[in-house]
C-alpha cells in the first residue's frame, strides 16, 4: 500500500495489519511515528533496518523509497509533513 502525502504540518494515522506494508515515495519531509506497535522500517539503500516502539519518530531527509512494516502484530502509524528540508547534492543524501 502506498499513500498520498498529508499537506504541510497535518497528519495521518495508519492501522497496519501483521504482513501488510506501507511504502512511503518520496519520504522525504515525512515525520514517522510509532503509536501503537513495534514497526519496522527499512531506507531502499541502506543496510541497517529501523525498530520504533511506540512514541518513537523519525525524520526522513532523503529521497530514499521507504518501507514501513509491523513487528508482530497489528500496529498504527502517524505521518506528518513537515516542511522539507533545503535540497542537498551529493552521495550522504539517502535516507
Amino acid at each position: 500500500m502506498s499513500i498520498d502525502r498529508p499537506p504541510t504540518g497535518h497528519t495521518r494515522v495508519h492501522r497496519l495489519r501483521r504482513h501488510q506494508f506501507l511504502t512511503l515515495h518520496p519520504a522525504r519531509g515525512l515525520c514517522l511515528r510509532a503509536e501503537r506497535g513495534t514497526l519496522w522500517v527499512t531506507i531502499d539503500g541502506d543496510r541497517t533496518d529501523i525498530e520504533l516502539e511506540p512514541g518513537q519518530s523519525r525524520l526522513f531527509t532523503g529521497r530514499a523509497k521507504v518501507i514501513v512494516g509491523t513487528m508482530g502484530g497489528d500496529a498504527v502509524l502517524s505521518l506528518t509533513t513537515v516542511a522539507a528540508p533545503s535540497p542537498r547534492r551529493g552521495w550522504r543524501d539517502w535516507g
